[in-house]
C-alpha cells in the first residue's frame, strides 16, 4: 500500500509538471507567432540594412522586443519545467511576472496572453513544492538560455530607439557595447538616453541585469566550481602512502603543520563548519558525519596512517570503529582523549597510540614547576610511562 500511494504521488507530480510545462510553451508561442505574422521580414527596397529595417517598425512595436524575447525564454523553459528544476521555475515566475505587467498594463491589447501568463504564474506558485530538484547542469542551461535573451533584447532595442541616444547607436558593435555596459551596471556615461523611451528601456535592462545577468554568472561559476572540485576529488582518491587527520582541533591543526613540513601528503576529513580552520589550499574533504563512506573518500584503504584528533570523544570513537571495519589493523592509528573520564573506555578500540593531552600536558606543566629538564625523550618517555600505547 505504502508503495501504491508513493507510486501515484510521483504520477501525480510528473503530471502536474507536464501540464505547467505545457502550457508555458503554449504561451511562448501564443506570443512569439502573432508577433513574427505582423512583420514582413523581408527587407524592402528602400531599407538598406538591418538597422533601417528595424527603426521603421513604429513606437507601438517596442514592446513587442521584450515580449518575444520573453516567448522564446519561455519556449525553452518548458524542459526545465517538466524535469522538476528549480531555477526552471524561479526564471520561469519572473518571466511570467514580467510578462503579465507588459501585456496587461502596457500593451493591453494583448490582455489574454496576459490573463493565461497570470493564470500559469499562480500556477506556478501554487505548485513550487514540487519543483525540488537541484542540477548545476541545469541551472547552467537555463542561465545561458535567460543571459542570450536578456542580451538579444539589450542589443536589438538600442538599435531600435538608437537616434534617441547621444552620440546615435547606428551599428550592432555599438549597441553591443552599450548593452553589456548596462546589463553589468557600469555606466560610463559615454552613450546617454535622451528621450523618454530611451531612459525607460535603458532602465529596464539595468534592472533585468541585475537580476538575470548576475544570478546567470554567479551559476555558470557554479558549475565551474563544481567541476574543479570534481577533479579535485578524483586527483585525492588516487593518493596513496599518504596520512589521513580527522577533525579540526588545534591537535589537528599542529598535526596537519607538521606533516606538510615534512613534505608528505595529507588528506584531511572534517565537517563543513571545520573547514576553514584549515588553509585555503589544504586538501580538505567535507563531511556531515564521519563514517565509512567519509572515510573511503579520503582513500583510507591506502593511507599510511591515521590521525583521529576530533573535539569530541564520541564522534572520534565512531571515527576509529569505521575505520576498523575499513581496514582493520593494517593501518597506523594515532587517537585523541579528550576527557579522562572516557580514557579505559577508548583503550578497547585498539589504537596504535592514545593521547591524553590532560595527562601529558599536566606531567609537563609539573615538571616545569620543580626546574625539571624537558625535552623529546623526556615527552616520549611520559607518553610510554602512562600506558598510552596498546600495542
Amino acid at each position: 500500500m505504502k508503495k501504491n500511494a508513493i507510486y501515484k504521488y510521483i504520477q501525480n507530480m510528473t503530471m502536474i509538471r507536464t501540464t505547467l510545462a505545457l502550457l508555458i510553451l503554449l504561451d511562448g508561442l501564443l506570443i512569439i507567432l502573432p508577433i513574427l505574422a505582423s512583420y514582413n521580414i523581408n527587407l524592402s527596397p528602400q531599407h538598406h540594412n538591418f538597422v533601417d529595417w528595424l527603426q521603421s517598425l513604429g513606437f507601438i512595436k517596442l514592446l513587442d522586443i521584450p515580449r518575444f524575447a520573453i516567448g522564446v525564454v519561455l519556449i525553452i523553459l518548458a524542459l526545465p519545467i517538466y524535469l522538476g528544476i528549480r531555477i526552471g521555475w524561479v526564471f520561469s515566475c519572473f518571466m511570467l511576472f514580467v510578462l503579465v505587467l507588459i501585456n496587461l498594463l502596457l500593451a493591453r491589447e494583448n490582455v489574454l496572453t496576459g490573463t493565461l501568463s497570470l493564470l500559469i504564474l499562480i500556477a506556478l506558485i501554487a505548485n513550487w513544492k514540487i519543483f525540488h530538484r537541484h542540477s548545476l547542469s541545469g541551472a547552467g542551461f537555463v542561465a545561458f538560455v535567460s543571459l542570450i535573451a536578456l542580451l538579444g533584447y539589450s542589443v536589438f532595442g538600442s538599435l531600435y530607439l538608437g537616434d534617441q541616444f547621444q552620440p546615435h547607436i547606428t551599428d550592432i558593435s555599438s549597441a553591443f557595447y552599450f548593452a553589456l555596459v548596462c546589463m553589468t551596471t557600469v555606466g560610463f556615461g559615454d552613450i546617454v538616453p535622451i528621450s523618454v523611451e530611451a531612459r525607460l528601456f535603458t532602465i529596464s535592462i539595468v534592472i533585468l541585469g541585475i537580476t538575470i545577468f548576475t544570478t546567470s554568472i554567479v551559476y555558470f561559476l557554479g558549475v565551474f566550481a563544481k567541476s574543479t572540485q570534481e577533479i579535485v576529488k578524483k586527483r585525492l582518491f588516487r593518493m596513496k602512502d599518504h596520512y589521513v587527520i580527522v577533525g579540526a582541533s588545534p591537535l589537528a591543526l599542529n598535526t596537519y603543520h607538521g606533516l606538510k613540513k615534512r613534505d608528505l601528503d595529507v588528506m584531511v576529513l572534517c565537517k563543513e563548519e571545520h573547514k576553514n580552520n584549515y588553509p585555503d589550499n589544504a586538501p580538505v574533504i567535507t563531511t556531515s558525519q564521519i563514517n565509512k563512506k567519509s572515510l573511503n573518500q579520503v582513500n583510507l584503504a591506502d593511507a599510511k596512517a591515521l590521525f583521529i584528533l576530533g573535539d569530541s570523544d564520541a564522534e572520534n570513537t565512531i571515527a576509529m570503529l569505521a575505520a576498523k571495519e575499513i581496514v582493520g589493523a593494517n593501518i597506523k592509528s594515532v587517537m585523541v582523549v579528550n576527557d579522562d573520564n572516557n580514557y579505559e573506555n577508548l583503550k578497547l578500540l585498539h589504537a596504535d597510540l592514545l593521547i591524553s593531552l590532560s595527562s601529558l600536558g599536566s606531567e609537563v606543566l609539573i615538571k616545569m614547576i620543580f626546574g625539571e629538564s624537558i625535552n623529546s625523550q623526556i615527552i616520549e618517555n611520559i607518553i610510554f610511562s602512562n600506558n598510552i600505547l596498546d600495542s
